[in-house]
């Protein structure tokens, strides 16, 4: 990080802020090298860094708000842009949701490598590389990057919030499909984020395993018909599953207009007691890849939002929490855990009378009381706990909500992500339907 000072530069935005006639401001200042090495066509190809600079500005003029964010920080380009955002909030209207965090004691937050281990990353990905072609030779890489990235995140505002957190991280992401002389399955992916290269890329999240199916997936067939049947439900699926929970029932935005079912459920069960889902960034509970900070400006701190089945926290941000007058979630939503069972992940396939292994999950925004309906990618029929076939052209449809409510087990098993730490979930009520 040689030359960037971000806290200069933060007091120096705050200052130009205050002079245009901000009220309260506050503004993130951030750096950050990332040193990639990357697999095209199944070949070593690239090796590159880039340097990101952001910087972005908010000011409040009474309850009035004006943003604007940027990638210069000479001297003359951020007093142009705090004219500008202060305009903006002369413009705007006034909204009393609009605020900034409080006074809190400065804090700084150091992890990880400072330099990236070229040496070992090149060895890392070689050993990649030369492992799926032994071990998959039907499987064909079409991109996979390896970063390492060290940043520095600077948050600063008018009442005295300094927070400084900085990181290096690795990043090994792949994308894949495999081809024999029977057919081509479609393209799955995987990826996770790590504080060092102590494991081999493998064994990344459940990379191994994925890539293993993919292999399996050259021939699919469709279903015959439809039937309501169980769902074993994968942990990359069960990502995207949650933070749609987050994102429909617990935010700000639901929470404020009253489109969420759950607006009156806090401390309520509102699914399975077989659920709990934790939000905690901060070690040693918390995940690998930790956040000092949440992005309303607030020291985080881990908070548990789901537990056993009953609404705990919302994930509502100051603006939210202002407008709603329900509490301020302290983790900020970061560091998703979801809590494993008790049940082993091949126990839990062979309890399916009839269902689906879903690997992946393709499908439009879900309705405002959970109803979704998509495709099923990269997934199996499960007939009598045996895993039978590769799907194709197949369809699920439910209810989020009334699918985490029905949850018959959770595994044993978990995979590490880096950023969240997510099992496998066995539930019921399922529509599958085919051709």
């Amino acid at each position: 990080m040689s030359g960037f000072d971000g806290i200069k530069h933060a007091e120096f935005i705050l200052d130009a802020l205050k002079k245009e006639g901000a009220d309260k401001a506050t503004t993130r200042v951030s750096k950050s090298v990332k040193s990639e090495m990357n697999i095209d066509a199944g070949r070593l190809s690239l090796y590159r860094s880039t340097t990101d600079i952001s910087v972005a500005m908010t000011s409040l003029v009474e309850t009035k708000k004006g943003h604007i964010s940027g990638n210069d920080l000479s001297e003359k380009t951020l007093k142009e842009e705090a004219a500008k955002v202060v305009a903006l909030s002369r413009s705007s209207e006034k909204d009393d949701g609009n605020d900034i965090a409080p006074m809190q004691k400065g804090e700084t937050l150091s992890y990880g490598d400072t330099a990236p281990n070229n040496e070992k990353m090149y060895e890392r990905l070689k050993e990649f590389l030369d492992y799926t072609k032994s071990a998959y030779p039907t499987l064909q890489l079409n991109q996979c990057v390896l970063d390492f990235t060290r940043s520095e995140q600077i948050l600063a505002n008018s009442n005295g919030v300094r927070f400084t957190q900085s990181s290096g991280i690795y990043n090994f992401a792949a994308m894949f499909f495999a081809k024999d002389g029977k057919g081509t399955s479609s393209f799955n992916y995987s990826g996770a984020a790590h504080l060092n290269l102590d494991k081999p890329l493998k064994d990344w999240g459940n990379l191994d395993e994925i890539m293993r199916e993919n292999c399996g997936q050259t021939v699919t067939a469709p279903l015959s018909g439809s039937f309501t049947g169980d769902i074993v439900i994968t942990p990359m699926s069960m990502i995207d599953f949650a933070g749609t929970m987050l994102g429909l029932f617990m935010g700000d935005m639901p929470l404020i207009t009253g489109t969420s079912i759950w607006k009156d459920k806090l401390n309520q069960k509102v699914l399975s007691d077989l659920f709990t889902l934790h939000s905690f960034p901060r070690k040693p509970a918390g995940t690998e890849l930790e956040s000092l900070y949440t992005g309303d400006g607030f020291k985080a701190e881990n908070k548990t939002l789901i537990e056993k089945g009953v609404l705990k926290d919302f994930v509502l941000g100051l603006y939210g929490s202002k407008k709603t007058g329900l509490p301020r979630c302290v983790s900020g939503g970061e560091g998703l855990i979801i809590e494993s069972g008790n049940t082993a992940k091949a126990d839990m396939i062979k309890n399916v009378k009839k269902g689906i292994l879903l690997g992946r999950f393709s499908g439009g925004n879900p309705a405002a009381n959970g109803d979704f309906s998509g495709v099923a990618k990269n997934s199996y029929l499960i007939e009598n706990g045996e895993i039978t076939k590769p799907l194709s052209e197949t369809m699920i449809a439910g209810n989020i909500v009334k699918m985490f409510s029905d949850i018959i087990s959770v595994s044993k098993e978990k995979v590490d992500y880096g950023n969240a730490i997510v099992p496998w979930m066995h539930s019921t009520g399922i529509t599958i339907s085919g051709k």
